[in-house]
């Protein structure tokens, strides 16, 4: 037996060339698994796009405009990225034209790049959703009579009253001439 050779006589540069038969092959073979993992960013970006946190979207209005800009650059990197690896994936040039390897291979890493911008574009979309909101602050009042209400001040109580939301999930009216003190609390 010769140095170098196996023992069922394969060379070892033979062995690692058989394994690699068809590199163009390998190639589509993994960009159309990549177009699969594309899809399902795609149906996550739609599927965030429909998602609405409550009846009012928190944050300012800036806030939304960046969001919704975010969403869909999100869908529109995304469906440009499909095609990207779409055309190393599924190949339609002309087929005695030989591929060029390392032309489809930049192809496909550019598109796999874009698949990613398109998941974090849609991750700082998504991050609006968390901008936090101000609870209207509880105050305390006290009667003239020697009463006291707590609770949060609600809008909408017709002139010379106030409005306030207990914790009982009740609505109390305090006409404003009964009101000796108002004071901010923290809670109730």
């Amino acid at each position: 037996m010769t140095v170098g050779m196996q023992p069922d006589g394969i060379l070892p540069s033979a062995v690692s060339t058989a394994d690699s038969a068809d590199p163009l092959a390998k190639l589509i073979d993994s960009a159309r698994g990549w177009h699969g993992v594309q899809l399902g960013v795609l149906g996550f970006i739609g599927f965030c796009g429909v998602l609405k946190m409550g009846a009012q979207a928190p944050g300012p209005d800036w806030l939304q405009w960046l969001a919704t800009g975010g969403s869909v650059g999100a869908f529109v990197t995304a469906l440009w990225s499909i095609v990207m690896v779409g055309k190393v994936a599924w190949p339609v040039g002309d087929p005695a034209a030989p591929a060029d390897p390392a032309e489809m291979s930049g192809q496909l890493r550019s598109g796999i790049r874009t698949t990613i911008a398109a998941v974090a574009l849609m991750a700082f979309a998504g991050l609006s959703a968390w901008w936090p909101t101000e609870a209207a602050p509880s105050v305390e009042v006290s009667l003239g009579n020697g009463g006291k209400a707590c609770g949060q001040v609600a809008e909408g109580a017709p002139a010379g009253a106030m409005w306030l939301n207990t914790t009982a999930g009740e609505t109390l009216e305090v006409h404003l001439t009964t009101v000796a003190t108002i004071r901010p609390v923290t809670s109730c």
